[in-house]
């Protein structure tokens, strides 16, 4: 496979980034150092342009990008296609087969004022399910100028959720931190596309930024901010820009995490020496302390239905990781070998995603099973996909961090270079 591949992912919010600062300057964007042996043979031929002149922009190599980059499917380059139909009635199914294409898509593109029509089928070609050559799926959009990225991620959103039967993320976005290696604020919290597209600074300083999370609606960031040499839990409107303090003082406050449910914000906290975790109601604006001083306790995050919190805690020795009900009862020790932290759980909770020894692992919690997923070094906060397919965390590279993907069956591997500068705490947003 060729080193580079380049994807771009889809604006959830279709006026947000109108509101917000000015875009990033040294972008990071996913190259692909290697595809899985499982991924799918998938055909995208090039979309037909039924306008004057050259395309407007390619829509079919965008969902090639998509479909290849959530691990699962491995798209035939053009050149190697042995033709390259229009429509569902010009695909001559026998010639796909014969390379062992089991799905094709064809699809045109046609100017309509300011909009654009684009048309596309899915064909199945090996008869799989019933008869070669039937179409499996036929859709329709009329897509603004300006929005011509969104109509291609909905289209590989659809493509993804015909043959897998699984929601695709390719309209979700991340946050995360930069440091560039100069400059009188040069600490950064930015939001991108996935993929490192379309890249924002909501929030700049002269002093450090961690540990952005989105909230529940995907409306709110909150983050750990240093102001003045003082620690505070920020809480960031996005369409507004309007930051309120959630707590600060002595001490250190991060972490932070939203519940699912969107009524509480878990974070950490050393005013009281050691580090322990705190409930801050979104609605009342009350803080309750859950853990008491056992060890330090740190890095809360939530089960799908928001009635057990994750945490890191050292009071045994060791940090490890450790499960709690929303009113801080029944805590039980997940990990108990090694160094383990930043659990985070798939949404029907049989794996704990984690960092083991600097390593990103998975912890079937059923069975015991352990897979490391990864042979980077240093592996941090890990944050999962919201399809529960990939894993975006940081790593260290040379002097610097970088943004790193993986799925989590460990088959498939990507990164996310920067140019200038340390890229951490990436956080994945919700749907």
């Amino acid at each position: 496979m060729k080193p580079i591949k380049q994807i771009i992912a889809i604006l959830f919010l279709s006026t947000l980034f109108l509101l917000l600062t000015a875009k990033a300057e040294n972008e990071v964007r996913i190259v692909i150092d290697g595809g899985s042996v499982f991924a799918r043979p998938i055909a995208i031929v090039p979309f037909h342009w039924n306008g004057q002149g050259n395309k407007p922009i390619d829509i079919s190599s965008i969902v090639v990008a998509d479909l290849t980059n959530s691990g699962m499917f491995q798209a035939v380059p053009p050149q190697n296609m042995p033709q390259e139909p229009i429509s569902a009635t010009q695909v001559n199914s026998a010639q796909w087969a014969k390379l062992g294409i089991g799905n094709v898509v064809v699809g045109q593109i046609t100017p309509s004022g300011n909009n654009y029509v684009v048309a596309f089928q899915l064909i199945d070609t090996l008869g799989i399910s019933g008869s070669a050559g039937r179409v499996l799926l036929q859709k329709q959009y009329s897509i603004p100028s300006s929005k011509v990225r969104i109509g291609a991620h909905t289209i590989s959103d659809d493509i993804f959720k015909q043959i897998t039967g699984l929601r695709g993320a390719f309209r979700t976005k991340i946050a995360y931190v930069i440091q560039e290696n100069s400059g009188d604020r040069p600490y950064q919290l930015r939001i991108a596309d996935y993929d490192g597209h379309n890249q924002h600074v909501i929030f700049r300083s002269a002093e450090p930024i961690m540990s952005p999370a989105w909230s529940a609606d995907n409306r709110k960031i909150a983050y750990s901010a240093f102001e003045n040499q003082q620690s505070k839990l920020i809480l960031q409107d996005l369409a507004s820009g309007q930051r309120d303090v959630i707590a600060q003082g002595s001490g250190h406050y991060g972490a932070p995490s939203f519940s699912p449910d969107g009524t509480v914000l878990a974070f950490s906290s050393s005013k009281e020496g050691k580090l322990n975790i705190y409930l801050y109601n979104l609605k009342t604006h009350q803080i309750t302390q859950l853990t008491q001083n056992v060890g330090n306790n740190t890095e809360p995050s939530w089960s799908a239905d928001s009635q057990h919190i994750i945490f890191t805690s050292d009071r045994t020795g060791n940090p490890q990781i450790y499960m709690m009900n929303r009113d801080s009862s029944n805590v039980q020790q997940l990990t108990n070998q090694g160094l383990n932290y930043s659990g985070r759980l798939t949404s029907d909770s049989k794996d704990l995603i984690l960092i083991s020894n600097d390593h990103l692992m998975k912890k079937n919690l059923e069975t015991g099973k352990k897979q490391f997923l990864t042979t980077t070094f240093l592996d941090e906060t890990p944050s999962l996909s919201p399809n529960n397919l990939m894993i975006i965390y940081s790593s260290t590279q040379g002097l610097g961090k970088v943004l790193q993907l993986a799925s989590v069956d460990g088959h498939f591997k990507a990164r996310l270079p920067s140019g200038d500068g340390q890229v951490k705490f990436p956080s994945w947003s919700q749907y």
